[in-house]
C-alpha cells in the first residue's frame, strides 16, 4: 500500500491536536512514528485507522482519495493497528486458536458449522507462516506478554494485511522477545506490507527503519531517511531543543543500608539476599520472568514472601499491601492504568489515594482542604502538567499519568521505592523529569529497587546492578564491570 496524509488537521473543541501533517509510507517500507507524548501520534493512528475523521485534509490509497469512515472500513483497506494496551483485544479464556478467529469466523470459513480441529489447523499454519511455535490449543491467559503481541500480529496477517501500525511495540518485551518481534517486522516489510512503527526507543527506531518521521505538537518537524539521521538530530526535532544527556544520573548513596532482604523466597524467586543503602539506586536485570517483577511485587504484599525483611534496620512484615505502605515502602506497578492509576478519577484523588489515612480527621474523613494543599504541593512539585487536579487522569499524557504514580507515592514519604518499568511508554522529555524525580528522591534518602528492560537505562540510573536469572541472583556488577553486555551475558548463560 502507498498511504499518503496530505495536510491532515483535527481538533478537540479548541485543542488543535494534528495542524497540517503530511507524509506518506511506500510499501514494504518501515516508517517509525516519533514524538513526546501529546505529539499527536495517537490521534494521527485513529485518523488512519478510521477511529477518527479528520477536520480537514486528505488520505490518499494508491493514489486515490478515500474516505475511512470507520476502522471496518480500514481494516476492508488492509489496515491494521497493534495498540500498547493490544492485551484489551484478546479472550484470555480462549484458546489461541478461537482468539484468532471467533470474531471472524464467518469470513474465514464460511457460514457453516466448523469444527476446532479445523479452526486449529488454520490457525497453526497463520502462525508458522510467521514463523511462530505456539500451541494453538492454550488458553490466551496461559501466553507470556510476547506470545501474545505476536498473537495479534498473526490475527492482523489473517486478513489482506497492507499496512500496519505498531504502538510500542517492545514496551513490555525483553532483549529476546524484541529480537522476536524485529523479525516480524522485517517479515512483513520483505511480504510488501507498509508498517507505521511508534516508538520512543531510537535503538529500535535507527536499527529497524527505512525513514523517520518526527511530530511536534501535531506537526511533522523532520522526516528523513533513517541512514541520513542521527539519535541527536531526532531528539532535537522531538523535543526543541539538543538534549546532550539522556540519563542525568545523580550519587546520591550513603552508607546507611535502608532495606535488608535475607533468604529472600517466592513462587519464582529463590534465596535473595539484598541490601539497598539509603540514596542508593539498585537496578535489577534479566530476561523477562527471570523472577525480578515478582520479587519487587513480594516486597509490596502483592504474592507471597518468606525470609526476613528489614526496614530502617527495624524488622518487618509485608503480607499485604497495607503492611508494605504502613512499612514505608512503595511500588510503581509496570502498568499504570490497569494497578497504578483509577483512570476515571482525578489527578487530586489519584495522588492522594495512598495517603488519605494522614489526610484524614479524627473521625476518618478525609479532609478536603488538606489533601488540595498537599496534592497541589506535589503536583507542581513534580512538575505534572494538568489543566485542573479535578480533570480526569484518563486526560493527560503517558508522561504525566507516570508523574502522578511517582506523586502518588512521594505523598507517602517512602524509605523504599520499588519501580519496575519506570519510564514504560513515555516521551524522551518525559523521561528526563522522571529520571529528575529519581534523582530528588534518592537525595532524600530513599532506597530504589529499579526493574527495567531498557538496558541503557538500567546501566545509567543504577549505581550498582544485580543480575537474576531462573529466580537467583547469578552477579553484582559495579563499577567499569556495568555494561549491558555483562548483564545479558549473565542473565541469558544456561538459558534456553
Amino acid at each position: 500500500m502507498h498511504l499518503q496524509l496530505a495536510d491532515v488537521r483535527k481538533s478537540f473543541g479548541d485543542n488543535s491536536v494534528l495542524r497540517g501533517v503530511s507524509f506518506d509510507v511506500g510499501p514494504g517500507e518501515v516508517v517509525a512514528l516519533v514524538g513526546e507524548n501529546g505529539a499527536g501520534k495517537s490521534t494521527l493512528t485513529r485518523v488512519i485507522s478510521g477511529a477518527h475523521q479528520p477536520d480537514s485534509g486528505r488520505l490518499l490509497i494508491d493514489g486515490t482519495p478515500t474516505v475511512l469512515k470507520d476502522p471496518q472500513a480500514a481494516m476492508a483497506q488492509g489496515i491494521e493497528v497493534i495498540y500498547q494496551e493490544f492485551q484489551q483485544n484478546l479472550f484470555p479464556h480462549l484458546s489461541v486458536a478461537e482468539n484468532m478467529y471467533v470474531l471472524d469466523r464467518e469470513r474465514v470459513f464460511g457460514r457453516l458449522f466448523v469444527s476446532k480441529q479445523r479452526m486449529a489447523a488454520e490457525a497453526a499454519r497463520a502462525l508458522r507462516r510467521l514463523g511462530m511455535e505456539i500451541d494453538v490449543q492454550r488458553q490466551v491467559g496461559e501466553l507470556s506478554v510476547a506470545e501474545r503481541q505476536m498473537l495479534e500480529i498473526a490475527k492482523a496477517m489473517t486478513h489482506e494485511l497492507r499496512l500496519i501500525i505498531l504502538d510500542e511495540p517492545t514496551a513490555a518485551l525483553d532483549e529476546q522477545e524484541s529480537e522476536q518481534l524485529f523479525a516480524q517486522v522485517n517479515r512483513l516489510r520483505e511480504a510488501g506490507v507498509s508498517v507505521i512503527y511508534i516508538s520512543h526507543r531510537l535503538d529500535e527506531v535507527f536499527a529497524l527503519s527505512d525513514r523517520v518521521v518526527v511530530l511536534r505538537d501535531g506537526r511533522v518537524t523532520l522526516d528523513a531517511p533513517t541512514g541520513q539521521l542521527t539519535p541527536a538530530r531526532v531528539v532535537t526535532a522531538m523535543v526543541g531543543d539538543a538534549v546532550d544527556d539522556f540519563y542525568p544520573k545523580e550519587r546520591n548513596a550513603r552508607d546507611e543500608v535502608v532495606l535488608e532482604v535475607r533468604n529472600g523466597n517466592g513462587a519464582r524467586f529463590h534465596d535473595i539476599d539484598l541490601q539497598v543503602r539509603a540514596g542508593e539506586v539498585v537496578g535489577i536485570g534479566g530476561v523477562v520472568g527471570c523472577g525480578r517483577s515478582d520479587l519487587l511485587r513480594a516486597l509490596f504484599g502483592l504474592q507471597p514472601l518468606t525470609g526476613s525483611v528489614r526496614v530502617g534496620g527495624s524488622a518487618v512484615r509485608v503480607a499485604s499491601v497495607e503492611d508494605a505502605i504502613g512499612s514505608r515502602i512503595a511500588y510503581l506497578s509496570p502498568d499504570r492504568q490497569a494497578e497504578g492509576l483509577c483512570m476515571g478519577q482525578s489527578v487530586e484523588a489519584n495522588v492522594s489515594l495512598a495517603s488519605l489515612r494522614e489526610l484524614s480527621t479524627g473521625g476518618g474523613v478525609v479532609s478536603r482542604g488538606k489533601e488540595r494543599a498537599a496534592t497541589g504541593a506535589v503536583i507542581s512539585d513534580l512538575r505534572v502538567r494538568a489543566a485542573s487536579p479535578s480533570i480526569a487522569v484518563s486526560s493527560l499524557s503517558g508522561g504525566n499519568q507516570q508523574k502522578a504514580l511517582f506523586a502518588k507515592w512521594v505523598m507517602t514519604r517512602p524509605r523504599v521505592l520499588l519501580m519496575d518499568e519506570p519510564t514504560r511508554g513515555v516521551d524522551v522529555g518525559a523521561k528526563t523529569e522522571i529520571y529528575r524525580i529519581i534523582n530528588q528522591l534518592t537525595a532524600d534518602g530513599v532506597a530504589v529497587l529499579l526493574v527495567s528492560s531498557d538496558l541503557p537505562e538500567l546501566v545509567a540510573m543504577s549505581d550498582r546492578v544485580v543480575v537474576m536469572r531462573e529466580g537467583r541472583f547469578v552477579a553484582e556488577l559495579t563499577g567499569d564491570g556495568l555494561d549491558e553486555q555483562s548483564i545479558l551475558k549473565h542473565a541469558l548463560v544456561g538459558a534456553a
